[in-house]
């Protein structure tokens, strides 16, 4: 890869981790008020109507498979085959969205018989934002395909920044909406509202920077054939990832109640959290691996990559599980309130699994590239199910844990155990160095800060925020210490320098 693109990767992950970094500080401050202004039953609402549209604006794998041949045609230089490819997928994208938006207009009609533990006042506000998020999924399905052409394309920079200067957005408009009067409704439809800008500047930026150009008249039965070749398991894994925890809302929407779904939404927000802070790196490295198996079929080269790769996640998440073990209880009481102090298990269920498997980005990459999804798939799909089974059967018993703990037995037998043997037997990639170099040589330093951070909060409770703020800065001084004498070596050490002169400059010089 080009000095370039080395650059663009490197500037995009920055701007990605202080997105991050921007949306948990405002998740802080954001969430409780938000929460304490509309009402627990209100937010409950929120995350229902958003987790049970899901399930609608699934693009049955379009988008990887988008990615995926964007990226092989841009490595073999086939500029009108993108244009081809586009155009195809654009019509059909638009096709679906006239499936889903006769699918959404069906069910708005047995909402009640669905969520019959909502009252009638809850049904009447969830038919409304029904309505407002329904529209937004149909308006903007068929531009899904936008971040798969700048990644392909290598426009990272531009894509972070889209996605930061939106969430930014978002909450400026909510907090004025909120303070205007406007609750449950305006949270749906700023949402929806500012969606639709960035659609609008990211088609605008591709067509005046690239040479893409539309034709929805060209037909293909033979690139039509080789997509949904890709496609069709590609959708069944993209549907079975979503059903493991987000179907959870929804189940708890039809036998607990949305005091329930809030209480478990707060857990999901947490874990979510952690997800985009590991994964702020995914999708970069897809032009990478495309070119690297397009001139090679070496497995080391990739092996090594992923092992780089695997290594600054684990660094990076590191700091997060510690802190989240040691001081998430007091955290979330903190944050949103003793009524919350059920969501503290459900966090350490659900970031569980992902210590495993958030730094495995370059082996999931590969599995898209060469088109090696079917038994991931499957495995995942097995997994959704037995989710589900387990979930259903919990919940009457344990309530939101027990919709936790149908997850985290799940994803610990199929996602961390099942996908791994995957990777091995049939990706061929030799999964025991990778977790000898990866996980285990970086654990005994995560397992003596973990200890300091237990220690700690043993003896000293965090009464408020500064003592809080003052715990976790100490458990973060530590961590970089021991990981930085004990766990990295020569490149880590000189990529966190080079992002330290990039911000200061003037000091180092």
């Amino acid at each position: 890869m080009t000095q370039s693109s080395n650059k663009q990767i490197k500037t995009a992950a920055i701007i990605s981790y202080i997105s991050i970094i921007f949306n948990i500080i405002s998740g802080l401050i954001y969430t409780p008020w938000m929460v304490k202004s509309i009402g627990k039953s209100d937010y409950g609402l929120y995350v229902l109507v958003s987790s049970f549209l899901i399930y609608f604006t699934i693009d049955f794998g379009l988008g990887q498979a988008t990615a995926r041949f964007l990226a092989k045609y841009r490595a073999e230089n086939e500029e009108q085959k993108v244009n081809q490819l586009l155009s195809l997928t654009t019509k059909i994208y638009l096709g679906i969205s006239l499936i889903m938006m006769t699918a959404l207009i069906v069910v708005f009609f047995f909402i009640q018989n669905i969520f019959m533990q909502l009252n009638a006042a809850e049904i009447e506000k969830f038919k409304i934002i029904y309505v407002i998020a329904g529209l937004f999924s149909v308006v903007s399905f068929p531009f899904m395909s936008l971040n798969g052409i700048f990644i392909a394309y290598e426009r990272f920079v531009v894509l972070k920044l889209c996605d930061i200067l939106s969430k930014i957005g978002v909450i400026l408009f909510m907090v004025c909406a909120i303070l205007l009067g406007y609750k449950l409704y305006a949270l749906i439809a700023i949402n929806a509202f500012i969606g639709i800008i960035v659609i609008v500047f990211k088609l605008s930026y591709i067509f005046k920077t690239t040479a893409i150009r539309i034709d929805l008249k060209y037909t293909s039965k033979t690139l039509t054939r080789e997509l949904f070749s890709f496609s069709i398991w590609s959708s069944i894994l993209g549907i079975a990832q979503r059903l493991i925890i987000n179907i959870a809302p929804t189940l708890l929407g039809i036998y607990s109640g949305t005091t329930a779904i809030a209480v478990f939404s707060i857990g999901i927000l947490i874990e979510s959290y952690v997800w985009t802070f590991a994964s702020a790196l995914n999708g970069l490295f897809l032009p990478k691996v495309s070119g690297l198996l397009s001139t090679s079929a070496n497995r080391e080269q990739v092996l090594q990559l992923m092992v780089k790769v695997g290594r600054i996640q684990l660094f990076l998440i590191g700091i997060l599980y510690i802190g989240m073990i040691t001081l998430g209880q007091e955290f979330i009481i903190l944050w949103m309130g003793s009524e919350f102090t059920n969501s503290f298990p459900i966090v350490l269920m659900l970031i569980f699994p992902g210590f495993f498997t958030l730094t495995q980005e370059i082996a999931s990459t590969l599995l898209y590239v060469e088109n090696k999804i079917k038994f991931k798939a499957i495995i995942y799909m097995v997994a959704a199910i037995t989710s589900m089974v387990l979930s259903v059967f919990l919940i009457p018993y344990f309530g939101t844990i027990g919709a936790a703990m149908g997850i985290v037995i799940s994803l610990i037998i199929f996602e961390v155990i099942g996908v791994n043997i995957f990777y091995y037997k049939i990706m061929k990639i030799n999964i025991f160095y990778f977790l000898k170099a990866c996980l285990f040589k970086m654990l005994p330093s995560l397992a003596i800060v973990l200890a300091f951070g237990l220690a700690l909060n043993y003896y000293i409770s965090a009464i408020n925020f500064v003592v809080f703020f003052i715990k976790a800065g100490l458990i973060a001084a530590v961590y970089l210490l021991v990981m930085w004498f004990f766990s990295l070596n020569k490149y880590e050490k000189e990529l966190i320098l080079s992002i330290y002169k990039k911000f200061t400059p003037n000091k180092l010089n």
